[in-house]
């Protein structure tokens, strides 16, 4: 819990689930924030509806993971049809090494109400009613002026701001942030609707057609998420019951009628980037930095992807663990990682509106063959899940590389090491030639002297899906509160004095001498 007596360091501008997830980190980390948000949440719109694999880990790691799935509806395949007729599917309950092998769909409104428990019970607050003018920055801080609910303008300085404000984001237009990309030709309808004769399965699937695509995604007591391409012809903006009647006529097998209707809209995707997602002081996260297209339900959470990437950077950085510069990270890791996703899915979008004959065999013939063959599970599914997240070269071969997500969690394992949440943690692999006493007292020695890490002894038999990729010999492997691998260091059990300082220097590339370098008083965090 935070005191209330400690002044507001970061202004949070929105409170959608980006917003949230960033502001409990802060919370958690104890830095207190201030969240303002324009509007109050009464939209019927479920919007962004699906939480795949690892967002769920990391969301499991603010603390609300858990919460999620038991209010959301499992599912664990996704079914592509062609002409009606099935082609392929991928399971998400065979990947390997992973806390949640499955997704959930969850209405954003009910995201957004146990975020909110949860900000309130870390004594965070929100703002509504509050609305982000305008602000200018200088080396020592940002200055904001913020429009309150009864309408008076103020003017507020914090140390840092971060806009999560959506699409149409005040704080990037201010800021002077570039927003750059294009506007995709082909509209989309949604409605959440409930399916007459149909039960919401554990299934969610994409229906191609030459003439346009459909999805069907269950949402749980018998209401499906029903997403469809527009035909060029419709020009309205609310399309009714019949309008998605006669889409799922044409293009899902079966006869489908529909039941009650929450709602039902048309929007045009975006596909966009800021130039940056950091200048100065101020940093964008979800929507406000970056616009995809909605095939592959990634949007959500990428945006969430953002806010952990940030939250452990800037918390540390406010509460003076780790050096500012840490922060210029957060851009050189997150804009090429959210290109990578937005490039899957405009090239999801884009392939599953093929018209042509010609095209839409070779495609058919693909998703075929690489199910037959399980390829495509295994190159589509931890995309999809958002489990290759990577920050750095990619491996060419199994072998371990620095910026990897490591299959590990921070729920307590019997059968795996739990990482820290609050501060890096150091996992010792004592190598394939274990020397009992000589590595437990290195052991003894590391956790002796660096206090201010959790440090984890992996002892000779760490989780089966990273035993395949780890060195021969000894070595430190220094894991970010993130869950991705830092850096690993070699190490030598006869030398304990010199293991330590090599770790220390490892840690030192961004914390500051008080946590990492025993001869200056550590202190536990």
């Amino acid at each position: 819990m935070v005191s209330d007596m400690q002044q507001p360091r970061v202004l949070v501008v929105g409170a959608g689930p980006v917003g949230m997830v960033l502001a409990c980190e802060l919370l958690a980390h104890g830095v207190r924030a201030d969240v303002i948000s324009k509007l109050r949440r009464q939209s019927p719109h479920s919007r962004a509806t699906i939480l795949w694999p690892r967002v769920l880990e990391l969301l499991d790691r603010v603390g609300v993971g858990r919460k999620l799935v038991d209010g959301g509806h499992y599912f664990d395949q996704m079914n592509y049809y062609s002409q009606k007729k099935l082609i392929g599917l991928i399971r998400f309950d065979r990947l390997r090494g992973v806390g949640y092998p499955f997704a959930i769909t969850i209405p954003q409104w009910r995201t957004e109400a146990i975020l909110e428990e949860h900000l309130t019970a870390l004594g965070g607050t929100i703002e509504y009613d509050t609305s982000f003018v305008d602000g200018t920055q200088d080396p020592d801080g940002v200055q904001c002026r913020v429009q309150l609910a009864d309408g008076r303008a103020q003017t507020r300085t914090y140390d840092y701001v971060v806009g999560a404000d959506g699409y149409h984001s005040a704080v990037r237009e201010a800021f002077g942030f570039r927003f750059t990309g294009r506007t995709l030709r082909t509209r989309l309808a949604i409605t959440d609707a409930e399916i007459l004769g149909e039960t919401t399965s554990s299934e969610a699937a994409y229906y191609l057609t030459r003439t346009g695509n459909m999805v069907l995604a269950p949402l749980g007591d018998g209401i499906f998420r029903v997403g469809a391409s527009v035909p060029d012809h419709y020009t309205g903006d609310t399309p009714d019951r019949a309008f998605f009647e006669r889409l799922l006529a044409e293009r899902v097998p079966g006869a489908r009628r529909l039941g009650e209707m929450k709602f039902s809209g048309v929007f045009t995707a975006h596909v966009r980037s800021a130039g940056t997602y950091g200048s100065g002081r101020v940093f964008l996260a979800g929507d406000s930095a970056h616009a995809m297209s909605p095939s592959g339900a990634q949007g959500l959470n990428t945006g969430i992807q953002d806010a952990v990437n940030l939250g452990w950077k800037l918390a540390g950085v406010v509460r003076g663990d780790y050096r500012a510069d840490l922060l210029d990270s957060y851009d050189t890791e997150r804009r090429p990682a959210v290109g990578a996703v937005a490039g899957l899915s405009t090239r999801l979008a884009r392939i599953g509106l093929y018209s042509a004959r010609h095209r839409t065999l070779a495609r058919d013939a693909v998703y075929r063959l690489g199910t037959t063959t399980q390829t495509l599970e295994r190159v589509l599914a931890p995309k999809l899940a958002q489990l290759d997240t990577h920050y750095g070269p990619r491996p060419k071969r199994r072998s371990l590389v620095t910026g990897e997500r490591l299959p590990l969690g921070w729920r307590e394992s019997p059968a795996a090491p739990v990482l820290a949440v609050d501060r890096y943690t150091v996992l010792l692999w004592p190598g394939l030639q274990y020397r009992y006493e000589r590595w437990t007292g290195l052991v003894d020695r590391l956790r002796e002297q660096l206090t201010a890490v959790s440090v984890c002894d992996l002892g000779g038999r760490p989780p089966g899906p990273l035993l395949g990729k780890l060195p021969r010999e000894a070595h430190a492997l220094l894991v970010r509160p993130d869950g991705h691998l830092d850096v690993i260091v070699p190490l030598d059990d006869r030398a304990p004095t010199s293991a330590v300082h090599l770790v220390g220097q490892a840690l030192a590339r961004h914390a500051l001498p008080h946590t990492t370098t025993p001869q200056l008083a550590v202190q536990p965090a």
